[in-house]
């Protein structure tokens, strides 16, 4: 209610509907509403402070990367693989610099080609200067002959005989020569050496006295892992 009159503004008492003094009825006010006026000592709710403000845009996503896809190869890690066939003849080191042949045995030559004609793999110091000893006893022993015969026909024939079977004993020599070196984990084109003179000799000190490479290295396993 008013505490004055409207019309003339006589005090009025609390209960009043008419104006003592000019006889005015007296009005009474509208109490504003809460979504109007909040009363005092009060916080408007969340839901009236969302109705009244304007809506902010939502906040984007933060984009995530897409996973990594998986090899479809596994990555080979040195592992030792005993189904893989003897060295052809490639080098087979990994690029770290390491053999590639890990555990893997090593297999001896079981025949005369194998023992004298082939380049590859690895020849310890025993088998090297015995197989270098077969070719020397043959060498005399077919020199013999062929001279003789030679001798009994011409003396040139004769000769071209055993120039000729001198080069047919120097290819098993540079092969037995490669493997070893391939022991001693160097290349075989060290071989060429053999031809040179003053190095000649200072190949033949180095392959009949050093000892191989401990172990498997870049040109197969270690011989020296079998007896026979």
């Amino acid at each position: 209610m008013s505490n004055f009159c409207s019309n003339c503004g006589t005090p009025l008492d609390g209960d009043a509907k008419f104006c003592p003094s000019c006889g005015t009825a007296v009005t009474a006010s509208i109490p504003p509403t809460p979504a109007q006026a909040t009363p005092a000592g009060t916080t408007a709710s969340p839901q009236t402070l969302h109705n009244s403000q304007p809506q902010a845009p939502p906040a984007p996503k933060p984009m995530t990367p897409p996973p990594m896809q998986q090899p479809s190869q596994p990555y080979y890690n040195g592992a030792p693989n005993f189904n893989r066939p003897p060295y052809p003849g490639q080098n087979p080191a990994s690029a770290s610099g390491f053999s590639a042949y890990g555990n893997e045995p090593y297999t001896p030559d079981k025949n005369i080609t194998e023992k004298f004609f082939r380049y590859d793999n690895r020849l310890n110091r025993k088998r090297y200067i015995l197989r270098g000893l077969a070719l020397v006893g043959i060498y005399l022993v077919a020199s013999l002959i062929l001279g003789t015969i030679g001798m009994m026909i011409d003396e040139m024939f004769g000769t071209l005989l055993i120039w000729l079977l001198g080069l047919a004993i120097m290819v098993p020599s540079i092969m037995l020569l490669i493997r070893r070196l391939h022991d001693l984990n160097r290349p075989g084109w060290w071989a060429i050496g053999n031809f040179i003179p003053v190095l000649n000799i200072a190949l033949s000190i180095y392959v009949l006295f050093i000892p191989g490479t401990p172990g498997p290295n870049q040109y197969g396993p270690d011989p020296l892992s079998v007896t026979n």
